[in-house]
């Protein structure tokens, strides 16, 4: 008799999800899907409320992929679960919301799909590209790490890190959509895909998220312009071609600190109204604002910032510094 395989309903929800990354990663990049529909993504992480970096990436994502006639969607980075919490998920999502942005789709909240970035790293091991590790910063400092030979296993009472070993598939160089010809002096030769306390990576949650939502073409700020060599190298280990790049200015409180949630930079919607913020946004990135003022709609001004959209306005320049105030 043919024996019956009890699947449970999260074992169902895996193979779903990674049959969905099989199909999706093959067919998005075809050109006829590439010519048809253009799909962006925003991917805040909730360990604090939206500073105007946020808002300036957001923009600049929005923008784009509404300016193509394409998709764009919004992904809670939220994999990191000392550093994030639930209550900043929804006001994201909420300040985004009053910010006039309107998403396709519901969000995409990393946490509820951590089987599915588990299963990826399995599958990096079974290739021989990634490999358990137990070697603290201070045993790295004083000796070369071997455990790629040790061919460790992780087990219940382990708690041994996941690093994959970066492979040269772009000679630390790449295309930029705005800052053409990139060439990264920082040279990672591995990462960490899960952290001894199990936290899984950023650089895993985010390929392998691309890849299955069929994203092609990330724009974000320029701080992670180092680490972009280092995703071609894992869409090359899925064997997957990767998305377009587009590296916004970064922008800086002063000329040591970029703003950001570690530098108690503001919650954005503190300091103005939305529709000042939105063209506060715009002129940073140096789009066409002349005939916008704050009694008009953020649905407005977001539509019309649309039409003007233009990517050739944007500055090149690595970083910007700007100064921030509360309104009277």
């Amino acid at each position: 008799m043919r024996r019956l395989q009890v699947i449970s309903r999260n074992q169902r929800k895996t193979a779903s999800r990674l049959i969905r990354f099989k199909r999706n990663a093959g067919d998005y990049m075809s050109p006829v899907f590439l010519s048809a529909m253009y799909i962006g993504r925003f991917a805040p992480s909730p360990s604090g409320r939206l500073h105007f970096g946020s808002l300036v990436a957001a923009l600049g994502s929005y923008l784009r992929a509404r300016h193509e006639n394409g998709r764009i969607l919004l992904r809670i980075e939220d994999l990191d679960f000392y550093r994030c919490k639930k209550e900043y998920t929804n006001l994201i999502i909420n300040e985004l919301h009053t910010l006039g942005f309107e998403y396709d789709g519901i969000p995409y909240i990393q946490s509820e799909h951590t089987d599915v970035y588990l299963e990826k790293a399995k599958e990096l091991i079974y290739k021989g590209e990634a490999y358990y590790c137990h070697c603290t910063r201070a045993m790295r400092k004083q000796e070369p790490c071997h455990c790629k030979e040790l061919h460790l296993q992780q087990t219940e009472n382990t708690n041994y890190a996941l690093n994959y070993e970066v492979h040269d598939v772009c000679n630390n160089t790449f295309e930029d959509e705005l800052l053409g010809k990139v060439h990264c002096e920082y040279k990672t030769h591995e990462l960490t895909l899960i952290r001894t306390d199990r936290v899984i990576s950023y650089n895993l949650g985010c390929v392998v998220d691309d890849i299955l939502e069929g994203v092609t073409e990330i724009v974000r700020g320029a701080d992670l312009i180092d680490i972009t060599p280092a995703q071609l190298s894992l869409y090359s280990s899925f064997n997957k071609n990767a998305p377009r790049y587009l590296h916004l200015p970064l922008i800086m409180q002063d000329s040591e600190r970029k703003l950001s949630k570690q530098n108690h930079s503001p919650a954005v919607l503190d300091l103005a109204s939305p529709q000042k913020l939105l063209i506060t946004g715009l002129k940073f990135l140096n789009q066409e604002t002349e005939d916008f003022n704050e009694d008009m709609s953020v649905y407005k001004i977001l539509s019309k910032a649309v039409d003007r959209f233009c990517i050739e306005n944007i500055s090149k320049r690595p970083l910007l510094m700007i100064k921030l105030q509360h309104s009277q």
